[in-house]
């Protein structure tokens, strides 16, 4: 909801810490960043949002700086019935923003338990990753545009991590993104692949020198030993170290893993799938799962997973692209051939829509036509005419140009493993030699049923079991504070006020509610505050209070709350129920 565009990288910096926090709570499902920020400065009901986004629970909220001052507001709506049922502001020194983070997304996670049902709940309490606000005020700046990822944002994006660098030589998560907005470079062609891979393997492993628990440092070094390094083993003991230290696991790493050195088709597909359900709103989820299926050759499903994204982004000519090539092994050359020029159109003739035209027209068996273009063409990555000689059956061509791409460190011989456009070259000896080269793992007889690979999980936190004797030591303390104290007309409590007036963990009381009382905390608490105002709405003494003030005065809060939950229990409203029992 902020409204200044100048400071949209900072509020945008600070809504991806608060997902990333709750995202870490077991139980709970968060939507990621990219279909979050799809209802950015829209003015659509709150029910229509949650149901593209398959939730219960919307946080929405405003972030304003100025100077050294910081405002954050944030409130909780329900999706079902629009209901508002927690807000608060927060006024801060800009110093204070890293312990803000923390306490807004306690508030939150605890409010949705206390609504909601039980959850475990971290304590959120995360290392400060710089001193310097100036510096993290830099770093922000490179994540807004790193996460765009066109030709001019990663060159902003490089700039802005290296200046947050030079202002704080010891910042381990720029360091971090720098070392993958390097990787990205070599995407849209601003470096080499090598020079590329050797200034984020640097950046990087000064991220993880720095921080050793530094997940994103994990994970770009996993892509290193993935598509550059050849080495499988070292890419999986780093995407391990970086799910122990809080990647999500639905990441596009593992599904190339899974695929490229695995061979585990379905898990692949899984992982992507997850990733669709995490991100429902974002292209590259969709895009991801159609390469998931492009490679096991379930190119009817590929399809259907590319127009998914084609829905989100019309535009986006990735998914264009693939699903001109799919439908070109489908033999619907017209449809593929649509596709694939739209494609061209969409980037002006660069990237890589230029080769997949080249492939359609070889599975139409145009191959004089798709020679005479190679011939002419000079190509940036020598796995492409490598690729194409080998469609069309042309072996000792394609070995010459696969020979280079080897020595060039081609990120697609990744692909020699599986990827059917090489089974022409399978039974050459340069090829064999190569391929042994790479020192690939084994190849598997059932490729859907392999074991997945092994992942070092973070510690969980323990269930909050209590014993027979301590439940029932428990409940009477309960008791004693809300029967006999009345501690419920504290428009304020909160579970964790109680929970240390029980001198009791949260989390076990939390459990305590849901699983031996049959409630969450707010039912719990609500339930005696509507009793008492029901004994205070029929007392003649207080005819001339309104209904609302009675019901502030037994402990709720807020008029929308009190109605919700009134006619919840009662099935009418307050006003009907007590003309209903006046004489």
């Amino acid at each position: 909801m902020s409204a200044d565009p100048e400071n949209e990288y900072f509020s945008d910096g600070i809504t991806e810490e608060i997902i990333n926090a709750l995202t870490t709570v077991k139980g709970l499902k968060v939507i990621a960043r990219t279909s979050s920020f799809a209802f950015k400065h829209k003015n659509m009901d709150v029910r229509s949002i949650g149901d593209q986004l398959g939730v219960g629970t919307i946080l929405e909220g405003s972030v304003r700086k100025a100077k050294n001052r910081v405002r954050i507001t944030a409130q909780l709506i329900s999706t079902h019935d629009g209901t508002h049922f927690w807000s608060k502001n927060f006024d801060r020194e800009m110093e204070d923003i890293f312990a803000l983070q923390d306490e807004i997304s306690l508030l939150i996670a605890d409010q949705i338990r206390e609504n909601m049902g039980h959850l475990e709940i971290p304590s959120f309490q995360n290392a400060i990753p710089t001193q310097d606000i100036e510096a993290y005020d830099l770093f922000l700046k490179g994540m807004y545009h790193i996460k765009r990822k066109d030709f001019d944002d990663v060159k902003k994006a490089m700039n802005f991590f290296k200046h947050a660098i030079a202002v704080d030589p010891n910042y381990a998560e720029a360091y971090s993104f720098l070392g993958e907005a390097y990787i990205q470079a070599a995407a849209v062609g601003l470096l080499t692949t090598q020079e590329a891979h050797e200034l984020a393997r640097k950046a990087v492993e000064v991220a993880v020198s720095l921080d050793e628990k530094n997940a994103q440092g994990y994970k770009v070094l996993a892509y290193i030993n993935l598509f550059y390094d050849w080495d499988w083993e070292s890419a999986s003991d780093a995407y391990t170290k970086a799910l122990t230290h809080g990647l999500p696991e639905q990441n596009e790493f593992i599904t190339y893993y899974y695929i490229f050195i695995k061979e585990d088709f379905e898990q692949a597909i899984e992982v992507a799938k997850r990733m669709t359900e995490r991100d429902p709103l974002h292209v590259n989820s969709h895009w991801q799962l159609g390469l998931a299926y492009y490679f096991t050759r379930r190119f009817e499903e590929s399809i259907t997973a590319f127009d998914s994204a084609l829905e989100i982004d019309s535009s986006y000519a990735e998914a264009i692209r693939f699903r001109g090539i799919c439908w070109a092994y489908l033999g619907k050359y017209n449809e593929a051939l649509v596709d694939v020029n739209n494609a061209l159109e969409l980037t002006s003739g660069q990237g890589l829509a230029k080769l997949d035209l080249l492939v359609v027209k070889i599975l139409m068996g145009k191959k004089e036509e798709v020679l005479t273009v190679i011939r002419k063409t000079k190509f940036i990555d020598s796995a492409d005419p490598a690729y194409l000689f080998s469609l069309l059956n042309m072996p000792e061509e394609a070995m010459y140009w696969l020979d280079k791409a080897y020595e060039e460190r081609s990120v697609t011989l990744v692909t020699l493993k599986n990827y059917w456009v090489w089974d022409n070259l399978r039974s050459y000896d340069r090829f064999q030699e190569i391929y042994a080269q790479m020192n690939f793992p084994p190849s598997m007889k059932n490729k859907n049923t392999l074991e997945p690979i092994k992942i070092a999980q973070s510690t969980p936190i323990s269930n909050p079991v209590l014993g027979e004797n301590e439940i029932e030591t428990y409940l009477k303390r309960l008791d004693d504070l809300t029967s006999g104290d009345k501690i419920y007309t504290d428009p304020s409590l909160s579970l964790r006020q109680v929970a240390e007036k029980m001198e009791l963990h949260p989390n076990k009381l939390s459990w305590l509610l849901n699983e031996h009382i049959g409630k969450n905390f707010n039912e719990y608490i609500n339930a005696f505050r509507l009793k008492t105002f029901k004994e205070k709405a029929l007392d003649s003494n207080n005819s001339h209070l309104t209904l609302l003030g009675l019901a502030f005065e037994s402990g709720f809060n807020s008029k929308t709350v009190f109605n919700a939950f009134f006619k919840k229990s009662e099935g009418m409203t307050p006003r009907a129920w007590v003309k209903s029992h006046k004489k």
